[in-house]
């Protein structure tokens, strides 16, 4: 990407004394670095309610105007809102500041058109990108300056064109999706066979730029199954959008199949919620939820509020799930003050050392309901095969076969119901 990037104001809503606000605004700023953009100055505006017509008061809009035609040299042009505003207030804020004025849903938007690599990432991305556009189209021609609550004084020269715009872009959102729904159809059929298959499933969730993908390439580095190929890994927003699943065989513990998921975000605009779903229904899928954490971020506790919001949409939030609280080795005074819960591990994916600790961390967490069993195995089964599908506690050589304590695979517990002890 071109480091000379395009200076900004940002408006802000809250104090800027507010540690919450700092953050959101230093979260707003890497969202508008990864598509070029560098902020040059931060307004900021508490307000009780929303101003239908500007979102903001116009006094703060006019001292947004005063102080662009007073600090000209800057070459700044645009004004980034940290916020969703409607196609009228756009146009007014225009009005009133000077400056191109757009949000952080159309930033958002951009990342993802720019991340998309794959034809069913990309449609699901010009299918949000559709959305946005039909519930941001307004009659240019009429004037909006005085909006108040109530309706129907806009309508009249224009409506027309604007209606058809509406059909066009309605018709194009349901030519996207009949095309969706192929590719979608096509990852049904293979998680109905992973669905059927007896090896467990797992996938990676949490917040954008926490490790999900580092996790998977680790586990795939350690893995002993013949696909290894290795997914996206940057220190960048959204840097995966595509869903990858991959096996993973590592010796010594039972078989499971990743997933690699998109990362959430605060207040992820609703259009690309539902543009994904279809790529998000992985995760319904799943017998185990592992959610990496970013342990040095201050706001990791809304970070993984936020994940577990977006898991409770879509009506995972009864799953069984693990937390690996990443970057463990980056905090300062030996990190945190608590040991970790039943359910959680701090780690630092950069560590190999670590990765033992976390496959051993996964395999008790998926295998915690299946039921432990002692069993005498002929050496006519395949022992090696007998731990890729259970999770084996104790392996010693007998006389007449393995003395085998272990946790038996549910799916998996009639083959072996003869060889009980």
């Amino acid at each position: 990407m071109n480091e000379n990037k395009e200076k900004v104001y940002m408006l802000s809503l809250g104090s800027a004394l507010d540690p919450y606000v700092e953050h959101f605004c230093n979260e707003y700023k890497m969202l508008l670095k990864e598509i070029g953009y560098e902020v040059e100055h931060i307004f900021y505006q508490n307000i009780d309610s929303v101003n239908r017509a500007t979102f903001v008061g116009k006094g703060k809009l006019a001292a947004i105007r005063d102080y662009f035609h007073d600090n000209k040299e800057n070459g700044v042009k645009k004004l980034a809102c940290a916020f969703e505003i409607t196609a009228v207030q756009k146009k007014n804020m225009e009005s009133i500041t000077g400056l191109t004025v757009f949000d952080r849903t159309q930033v958002i938007l951009d990342i993802f058109d720019n991340n998309a690599k794959t034809r069913e990432a990309k449609l699901q991305v010009e299918i949000a990108k559709l959305n946005y556009s039909k519930a941001h189209l307004i009659n240019e021609k009429a004037n909006y300056s005085q909006v108040t609550s109530g309706g129907g004084h806009n309508k009249g020269e224009g409506e027309t064109e604007l209606e058809l715009k509406r059909r066009r872009i309605a018709a194009a959102i349901y030519q996207k999706k009949k095309e969706l729904e192929e590719i979608k159809f096509s990852r049904s059929n293979s998680r109905n066979a992973r669905r059927d298959s007896i090896i467990p499933k797992i996938s990676i969730v949490g917040y954008t730029n926490a490790g999900k993908s580092t996790l998977m390439n680790k586990l795939l580095n350690a893995s002993k199954a013949q696909e290894k190929k290795t997914v996206l890994q940057k220190d960048a927003l959204f840097a995966t959008l595509e869903t990858s699943t991959r096996l993973i065989s590592i010796h010594e513990y039972p078989e499971f199949i990743l997933t690699d998921t998109v990362g959430f975000i605060s207040e992820l605009p609703h259009y690309l919620i539902d543009a994904f779903r279809s790529t998000l229904e992985e995760i319904t899928e799943a017998d185990l939820l592992i959610q990496v954490v970013d342990s040095h971020s201050p706001f990791l506790n809304d970070e993984v509020r936020t994940t577990n919001e977006v898991l409770a949409s879509l009506g995972c939030d009864t799953k069984k799930m693990i937390y690996l609280y990443n970057k463990y080795d980056l905090l300062k005074s030996g990190g945190f003050t608590t040991l970790p819960k039943k359910n959680e591990r701090y780690v630092s994916l950069q560590n190999d050392d670590d990765i033992e600790t976390i496959v051993s961390f996964i395999s008790a967490s998926m295998s915690v309901d299946w039921k432990e069993y002692n069993l005498m195995l002929p050496y006519s089964i395949d022992i090696n095969g007998f731990k890729k599908e259970n999770y084996c506690f104790r392996i010693e050589e007998k006389e007449n076969g393995h003395c085998v304590v272990a946790k038996l695979n549910p799916k998996t517990e009639y083959k072996y119901k003869d060889y009980l002890m």
